[in-house]
Order: C-alpha cells, then sequence, then structure tokens
C-alpha cells in the first residue's frame, strides 16, 4: 500500500501545480477582461482581437459599434475588443524620429 500512497501524493500535486499554474492565471485573465469590456465607453479606442482600431460611436449590451474610418461603422460584440487604448500620439516626422532613437555606439 506504500507505493500507492505515493502514487496518489504523486497525483494530487501534479493537479496542484497545474491549478496554480495554468488555471488560476487564466481566471484572474478573464476577470480582467472582464472588466475591461464593462467600461468601454463612447469616445474610446478600442482594438479588437482581429486588429481592428476604431473608437467607439455607441454601446448596447452585448454589442459595440466602433467606427474603423470616416463614415465606416461596424458593430463587434464586446467580448471581440482585446484593449483599449489611449489617445492617438501626436504624427511626428522622420527627423522627429531621428532625432528621438538613441545613437548606437560602434564597438571595434
Amino acid at each position: 500500500m506504500g507505493s500507492f500512497g505515493l502514487l496518489a501524493l504523486y497525483v494530487v500535486g501534479f493537479i496542484a501545480i497545474f491549478y496554480f499554474l495554468a488555471i488560476r492565471p487564466q481566471q484572474r485573465q478573464r476577470k480582467a477582461h472582464d472588466a475591461l469590456v464593462s467600461s468601454i465607453k463612447r469616445g474610446d479606442r478600442v482594438i479588437s482581437v482581429g486588429g481592428l482600431h476604431g473608437k467607439v460611436k455607441r454601446t448596447e449590451e452585448a454589442v459595440v459599434v466602433i467606427e474603423i474610418a470616416k463614415g465606416v461603422d461596424i458593430r463587434l460584440s464586446r467580448k471581440a475588443i482585446a484593449e483599449v487604448v489611449g489617445e492617438a500620439a501626436p504624427a511626428q516626422t522622420p527627423q522627429e524620429i531621428e532625432a528621438a532613437e538613441p545613437e548606437e555606439s560602434e564597438e571595434a
């Protein structure tokens, strides 16, 4: 019976490790996404899971209408919103981008 007890201990240990490394983090991620989705409001800039960027025009219970281009509105499920992004950064000229990059030093 000693080997059976050891086997049972291994199985319980494996289940506990699996729970803490896989299931629990997934639950936290789902709760965070649900909070994000429920906080979407008119005027937010969002990115869908398919990569579409747009501005929220209207929200309904399960649907969000976003404008992806001037005069082009699409309806998405709230669950299809991957993230809410802040205001768009002002466009930079290539010279401004070059000036902001640190210069690489050559090592001989």
